[in-house]
């Protein structure tokens, strides 16, 4: 999948971000990945994957059901930015593509108004009733400031699910 050109600050910042968990990434490389990464070459996703897979012993698959594995048990790998929607009125993190998978979603968040990261380690069971075409919205002010409790009834607080560092979300279930 090509890196679109207008997404392309949010994928440089999510790579930014992970790039010390990637095995091989070495500082004489720098140069030439940062020129990659600008014209939209490296797919992100994946090297966010193998980073999981280094930092929390999973071996990367890349299946349907699930993008790592570790002791029989699936995980899936997701980034997001949150982003503007409902007429400028909601600011959120989209989750997609969330219905073929069978085990915990490990999500990095980049919040752009404050450049800030977040991550999520969400179980199966917090998502799988959720419909294929519905997907997982984790809730920002417009600020920018995470928006921690709910402001609506919902049938889940996503933020519940947050953890504190890049490592707890590779290690945690």
């Amino acid at each position: 999948m090509a890196t679109k050109l207008e997404n392309l600050d949010l994928e440089i910042a999510h790579f930014n971000n992970l790039k010390a968990y990637i095995p091989g990434y070495e500082e004489c490389c720098e140069k030439t990945v940062e020129k990659l990464l600008q014209l939209g070459i490296l797919q992100v996703s994946t090297a966010f994957e193998h980073a999981l897979g280094k930092m929390g012993g999973h071996k990367v698959v890349s299946e349907d059901c699930g993008d790592l594995i570790k002791d029989g048990i699936y995980s899936d790998a997701k980034l997001s930015s949150v982003r503007t929607s409902g007429y400028g009125k909601v600011y959120g993190a989209p989750i997609h593509k969330i219905f073929n998978k069978v085990g915990a979603l490990r999500v990095q968040v980049y919040e752009r108004k404050q450049n800030k990261f977040y991550y999520f380690s969400i179980p199966y069971n917090a998502y799988s009733h959720i419909p294929k075409t519905s997907n997982i919205e984790i809730p920002f002010e417009l600020d920018g400031t995470p928006r921690r409790i709910p402001t609506r009834a919902v049938y889940e607080n996503w933020w519940k699910y947050e953890v504190k560092s890049f490592e707890e979300m590779a290690n945690k279930g």
